[in-house]
């Protein structure tokens, strides 16, 4: 028996039979007699080139040790099953069982993209804080205002009251 890495690409709309299709190959293999070193749904990441007008896909990887006609039946699969946009059977001299370098790179992808949601959240969090703290500071100084204007007035209605009070004073003499 060979040991083989099997790495497919599924159609973005249909990503959700990512896992469906490796269970399935790794049936075929189990039931010819050979072994799954290692099976991954890596997820969706975005494509160097465009593949049948798709910019992303949901890559799946296997590492096995079967025979040759269990390979016969995966390609075969792999060629009448739609929702598989690319696949690629390779040989390798070993058996695989660490994680692939695709999955970790997807990994970190996430944990900084998190890390960039996560900021973003931060920013826009403090970002409205400080408006708040600026209607707060502006509402008060609109009242305040406010406040001095009828002040104001209310002083020039006393100063006016004074010259009334002087004028009918003098008008009752």
């Amino acid at each position: 028996m060979r040991h083989y890495e099997i790495v497919f690409l599924v159609h973005p709309d249909q990503s959700d039979q990512t896992s469906s299709i490796i269970s399935k190959l790794s049936s075929v293999v189990t039931e010819s007699g050979g072994t799954v070193h290692r099976s991954e749904k890596i997820g969706n990441r975005k494509l160097a080139y465009p593949i049948q007008d798709q910019f992303k896909a949901s890559y799946g990887l296997l590492n096995i040790e079967c025979s040759q006609m269990a390979i016969d039946e995966i390609k075969n699969s792999f060629k009448f099953n739609d929702s598989v946009i690319r696949d690629l059977i390779l040989n390798t001299k070993k058996s695989l069982t660490e994680d692939s370098a695709l999955l970790n790179q997807t990994k970190e992808d996430s944990e900084k993209e998190s890390y960039e949601q996560e900021k973003q959240r931060k920013y826009e969090e403090e970002k409205s804080l400080k408006e708040a703290q600026q209607n707060k500071a502006k509402e008060k100084r609109d009242k305040e205002k406010l406040i001095s204007r009828e002040a104001q007035a209310s002083e020039e209605k006393n100063e006016e009251l004074p010259e009334l009070k002087e004028e009918t004073s003098v008008s009752k003499e």
